[in-house]
């Protein structure tokens, strides 16, 4: 139970600086674009290279390489290496031409993908973003890979904070000399990318060798280790595939949206990825390698699993309230701390809009990373990828559904309008009404993320069907998420009183009396209800 706990506090602790650290870079680079086509360009410019870190990254690695290599490391540390060394071999062989193709036909993948985008400049400035950006990404999979091979050492907080370095890189571009124009701010900020990629890899060199001083001495592709994981990475990449497929199809769907639809989107998942990145993923990370070394026992494996869903319940119901409720005073204190004005009122308000119909499948997309994770445990990395492929169908349908009708709303002045139009013939609004910077912004892209939410909430009721009969049981958690609902009350009548009272003040202050004070209800109710998690921090409270 310690090493568990250990394990998790140092996930969440690097997760927690990397994750600051990167709020802190989107709220810097983001506002010197705002909410505008050069905004959209490095949207597009982040997703396109992109496909190699979630084809062959962290991801992928986490379902097909650490559960083979954590098995053999404590019995035969150089047959561990060995492994560990034939899959760098391998992600440098597969990785140096994908890299190479998106240099070249940056600019026709560009237009492929924003086909719908009437914009030239957006096209123009996202296809060089991304020749200068993908070298950078290829090198964040060999990242990955140091921190397969250090989790699987029980070694979590450096491959957790190791991104600090990429995003101080550009933070640093855009604190610098000042530009004469946002595209040339966006150019370096590129190359500060691509450089600071190399860095976080770099630094997590030594880790790697001191944790096993075997790697890097030889390889062995015809190994039945290389094979067990490849059989694994297969399934996993047709999983990691759709959901590329996905982000792909949400590119090209937000290109028919009016200008400005892939920033807001792009600003929100900041946000909306935090949780999940900082509680889903460091619970899931930390117990990947134990559930991997307990799958023969089927009880064992229930136990641990029902306490990472309600730890991860926990954490997310009450994330989802405050994104949902007072996501406005999220959004503008976070995007007021640092001076400036290229975010008007009404883009931090369609943000925030957006934020809070990507937070409906918050609990969701918690769940299911540990669900995933408890499939690669037992060997089974089919199921989540098959669940996976379907769920971003769902996603796709419905995100183009709404999102159209989403479209025909618009902010003005802090004022959402349109709703006379909301059943108007269901098509893209007209090329010169979308490609324009100076009229008001439009919803579309909440559209989408409430298409997302949608089909997070499938998949976790997949993955919890196939699991339950895998495990032959009737509940994950044994009812325990019951515990949860009073405090998620209590804390949203807080918020709810608080909000109109404080609509007035600061956004900083209003947001820290919303939201401070509902999430101390919010710990010290479930306390009384028995949460886990939320005794242990009320102890550790009282010992302090």
């Amino acid at each position: 139970m310690k090493k568990k706990l250990a394990g998790s506090v140092a996930v969440s602790a690097g997760i927690l600086l990397s994750r600051v650290t990167g709020l802190l870079r989107e709220i810097v680079v983001r506002r010197s674009y705002g909410v505008s086509a050069i905004g959209d360009a490095y949207t597009a410019a982040l997703r396109i290279p992109n496909l190699l870190q979630n084809l062959l990254g962290e991801g992928v690695l986490s379902a097909s390489f650490i559960p083979v290599y954590s098995e053999m490391v404590d019995s035969d540390s150089k047959r561990a290496a060995r492994l560990a060394s034939t899959m760098f071999a391998f992600l440098v062989v597969v990785c140096s031409p994908v890299v190479v193709a998106l240099v070249v036909f940056a600019r026709p993948l560009t237009e492929l993908f924003l086909i719908g985008n009437a914009n030239e400049e957006t096209i123009d400035t996202a296809t060089q973003l991304t020749q200068i950006m993908a070298p950078g990404i290829g090198v964040l999979v060999l990242s990955a890979w140091s921190l397969g091979v250090l989790n699987s050492h029980r070694r979590f907080f450096l491959p957790y904070a190791a991104p600090v370095v990429w995003s101080l890189a550009q933070i640093a571009v855009v604190f610098g000399p000042d530009t004469a124009s946002t595209r040339t701010l966006a150019v370096r900020v590129a190359w500060a990318s691509t450089v600071g990629a190399v860095l976080q890899f770099v630094i997590q060199l030594p880790a790697v060798r001191r944790s096993n001083p075997h790697i890097g001495r030889a390889v062995d592709f015809a190994s039945a280790e290389f094979r067990s994981v490849l059989r694994r990475l297969g399934a996993v990449v047709i999983g990691r595939g759709s959901a590329q497929l996905s982000a792909f199809v949400d590119l090209f769907l937000a290109g028919f949206l009016a200008s400005g639809a892939l920033t807001a989107l792009g600003a929100a998942q900041v946000f909306y990825l935090l949780p999940i990145s900082l509680f889903a993923m460091s619970v899931a990370a930390a117990e990947l390698p134990e559930l991997s070394r307990m799958n023969n026992d089927p009880d064992a494996v229930a136990d641990r699993l029902a306490a990472g869903l309600v730890t991860i319940g926990f954490f997310m119901v009450f994330t989802t309230l405050v994104f949902v409720l007072a996501g406005r005073r999220v959004i503008d204190a976070a995007f007021g701390i640092i001076p400036g004005d290229s975010f008007q009122s009404d883009g931090l308000l369609l943000i925030a809009l957006v934020l809070g119909a990507y937070s409906l499948g918050l609990l969701a997309i918690g769940a299911s990373r540990l669900l995933q994770n408890t499939f690669y445990a037992l060997g089974d990395a089919t199921t989540p990828a098959q669940i996976a492929v379907v769920r971003y169908g769902v996603s796709a349908l419905l995100g183009l559904v709404l999102m159209l009708q989403f479209d025909r709303l618009f902010v003005y002045d802090g004022v959402i309008t349109g709703f006379d139009q909301l059943m108007a013939p269901f098509e893209p609004l007209p090329q010169a009404i979308r490609s324009r910077d100076d009229l008001p912004l439009r919803l579309g892209a909440a559209g989408l993320a409430l298409g997302a939410a949608a089909g997070a909430w499938f998949e976790l009721v997949a993955l919890r069907i196939r699991l339950l009969d895998r495990l032959e049981r009737s509940s994950l958690t044994r009812g325990k998420w019951r515990a949860l609902v009073f405090p998620a009350l209590s804390a949203t009548l807080w918020m709810l009183v608080s909000l109109p009272v404080t609509q007035t003040w600061n956004s900083l202050i209003s947001g820290v009396v919303v939201v401070g004070p509902a999430g101390l209800i919010y710990v010290f109710t479930a306390s009384t209800t028995r949460v886990p998690v939320a005794r242990s921090m009320i102890d550790r409270l009282s010992r302090s």
